[in-house]
């Protein structure tokens, strides 16, 4: 079944999870990301807030529409909703309108709905003519809300081309939908892409490379001075580089998976590195180079993975000195 589809028989729950996700990703300059979702969440199902002024500043609002199966967003139900926002926000409920206002509709709009959306003033005027056919009994059942010249004027000095639609198959080609993917439909997240050790070493780099040159030196007898003189050594100068593009993968491994799948997903595939190795790294070990090595081949060799896709080897091993830099393990005393 394709991703569209899927999307399309998302339960009204499971839509807003998704939109929730999604807006958390599509946008990177949300401060917050808030479902609301439920009665009286005064016409917002899901909200991004660009700056923490919240309400009293920029913000986007997600409105889900699931429809039922075959069925699509109606010009009626679609006037309601935007009649709601237009109310709530003068009758004080939020201080500032939405800078963008999205119907999340997998199923698609009818084509009335459609036209007006491609014509945003169109959409202005239709709201206005037809408030008392799809506002005035319809945004409360507690009162009748009548069209009031503060009203009038809100709706007049809003910019409709702000108002637009997203559906299952314009979701499902977005890279930030991702994220939702995997988490509310459980579809597998890819490969993450290889890792590389840049020329330079970096702070992130430090502590574990600090600990790998005291190691090195007690297995050479003398220490090293610098990085710089390991990776001269004959003995040992491929080692360090080894390791470092090891740390790389990791990283770019934990990088993928944050921005993809989920945060707690990657502190899970870390704990489970730290339980392949614990036994391993607290056995006696001739010295600290033979304690490092055997850690690694044992790491690298046995199968860890993420929301059922298996590890690479150096993505496994990396994340050994992620712990190091983290303070679970060490490698020198």
């Amino acid at each position: 079944m394709s991703l569209s589809k899927r999307i399309k028989e998302l339960e009204d729950d499971q839509l807003e999870e998704f939109v929730d996700i999604w807006a958390e990703r599509k946008s990177k300059d949300y401060v917050k990301v808030e479902r609301l979702g439920q009665a009286n969440d005064k016409g917002r199902d899901v909200v991004g807030f660009v700056t923490s002024a919240r309400h009293e500043g920029e913000w986007d609002l997600f409105q889900c529409k699931r429809k039922t199966l075959g069925s699509l967003l109606g010009l009626g139900e679609a006037m309601t909703e935007l009649g709601k926002v237009f109310f709530h926000h003068v009758d004080g409920a939020y201080t500032t309108l939405p800078r963008r206002y999205v119907f999340v509709t997998p199923r698609g709009v009818e084509q009335s709905l459609k036209h007006l959306l491609e014509h945003p003033t169109k959409l202005q005027e239709a709201l206005l003519a037809n408030w008392d056919k799809y506002c005035r009994k319809k945004i409360t059942a507690k009162k009748v809300i009548e069209l009031t010249p503060e009203i009038r004027a809100t709706i007049e000095a809003y910019e409709f081309k702000n108002v637009d639609c997203l559906t299952a198959p314009s979701i499902a080609k977005d890279a930030a939908a991702r994220p939702a993917l995997v988490q509310v439909l459980k579809e597998l997240p890819g490969e993450a892409p290889e890792g590389h050790a840049p020329d330079d070493i970096s702070d992130t780099e430090f502590a574990y490379l600090q600990q790998l040159r005291d190691v090195y030196s007690a297995a050479a007898g003398a220490p090293f001075s610098s990085f710089d003189e390991i990776l001269a050594d004959h003995r040992y100068g491929e080692g360090i580089k080894v390791h470092r593009t090891r740390f790389y993968e990791a990283c770019a491994f934990r990088d993928f998976h944050r921005d993809n799948t989920d945060e707690k997903a990657v502190d899970v595939f870390k704990k489970d590195i730290y339980h392949l190795l614990f036994e391993v790294y607290n056995e006696a070990h001739p010295s600290l180079l033979d304690r490092v090595n055997a850690v690694m081949k044992h790491t690298g060799a046995h199968p860890a993975g993420i929301l059922g896709r298996m590890a690479r080897s150096p993505v496994k091993q990396g994340t050994c000195h992620h712990l190091v830099t983290d303070g679970k393990i060490r490698w020198s005393p």
